[in-house]
């Protein structure tokens, strides 16, 4: 048993962005020191095409991409001791413009969403850290009432339930959250109840708490929150004096579950909320333009922003008690960050 180290003094975030708009040139590695917050030595981990959304393995030193084109592929990296990325293997996404990708809670099991098509694949993580052909496949049918982004199905996020039992999948286009029974063994998929958001709302992301899953409306700028399967709650995550356009982008949770984070663009902000019986507004703070991603340190102490119309990635220091974000400080300098994950600081590698 090896162990591969990327620091001993600072994390390493790896950043996934959209080539297609001429400034990036694919994933970027950087450091984090999560004493002060600071971001430091950015470098350029891979280049390949619109990695926007990455996942990275929990236990191995691996790295999950989307190839965010119209036919969709799924690439498997190494990551090398000093941050780098070494190509394993290129799969099909089965489907259309694949715009997320999340590991299963066993670690031997990749899922997509392919947003263009509305479908979904799950994968096998092979003992050299290659992705099999899909295991399972699946297509979404219907449209919504919004007839230019809901003429048809656009799966946008996956997500493997917290006891691994189902495979959830955020579709913008049928405003459904479709729920799947998961077979950790086979990699199988069986349909089940799905979670219905209203009428052109527009599913993007979901943040899965212990009891509840709150469900980011890309289209109406919406948290639906669901507790046992039943909608019992729906917050707008908006200034209440904006009246420009904007779309929501990420929404995520804390780890004890006490404060919600949502980024919108467009408004260029981040709505706090703090969860009790309800939602709480807390504030709104503006960040850098075209917020998309965020992402909460691993001691919760730090909320990245990343901003890809800026072409920065901010750090925003969190209270503790209140859950509202401190002045960010130290940026740093990313061209059209998408996506935000952190590495483990070490993996147990056979």
């Amino acid at each position: 048993m090896t162990t591969t180290t990327l620091s001993t003094a600072s994390l390493t975030v790896f950043v996934g962005t959209r080539t297609s708009l001429g400034r990036s040139q694919g994933i970027y590695r950087m450091a984090f020191d999560p004493k002060t917050g600071a971001l430091f030595d950015v470098g350029l981990a891979a280049a390949t095409i619109d990695p926007s959304f990455i996942a990275i393995h929990a236990t191995r030193p691996l790295l999950f991409t989307v190839v965010a084109v119209p036919e969709g592929r799924l690439r498997s990296y190494a990551i090398e001791p000093r941050g780098g990325l070494r190509l394993l293997n290129e799969v099909s996404s089965h489907g259309a413009g694949p715009a997320y990708v999340q590991i299963d809670r066993t670690g031997r099991w990749v899922a997509t969403a392919n947003y263009l098509s509305g479908s979904a694949a799950v994968y096998r993580i092979g003992a050299d850290g290659r992705l099999s052909d899909a295991a399972d496949t699946l297509q979404h049918h219907g449209r919504g009432v919004d007839g230019v982004r809901q003429e048809g199905p656009h799966a946008h996020s996956v997500y493997f339930s917290n006891d691994n039992t189902q495979l959830l999948i955020a579709d913008l286009g049928i405003d459904s959250v479709t729920v799947w029974a998961f077979d950790a063994e086979t990699g199988q998929l069986t349909p089940g109840e799905p979670l219905r958001t209203p009428a052109g709302s527009g599913p993007r992301h979901l943040a899965l708490g212990r009891r509840r899953i709150y469900v980011l409306n890309e289209l109406t700028s919406t948290i639906n929150v669901f507790e046992n399967g039943v909608l019992f709650e729906t917050v707008f995550v908006l200034p209440v004096d904006f009246d420009g356009v904007s779309i929501a982008a990420e929404v995520v949770i804390d780890r004890e579950e006490r404060f919600l984070y949502s980024s919108n663009r467009g408004a260029d902000t981040v709505a706090v909320f703090r969860i009790g019986g309800h939602l709480e507004k807390v504030a709104d703070v503006k960040v850098g333009r075209t917020p998309r991603n965020i992402v909460l340190s691993p001691d919760g102490r730090f909320l990245l922003v990343a901003s890809q119309d800026d072409d920065t990635v901010r750090p925003y220091l969190v209270d503790a008690e209140t859950g509202m974000l401190g002045a960010a400080e130290n940026p740093a300098m990313v061209p059209t960050p998408i996506c935000l994950r952190f590495a483990p600081s070490t993996w147990e590698c056979a």
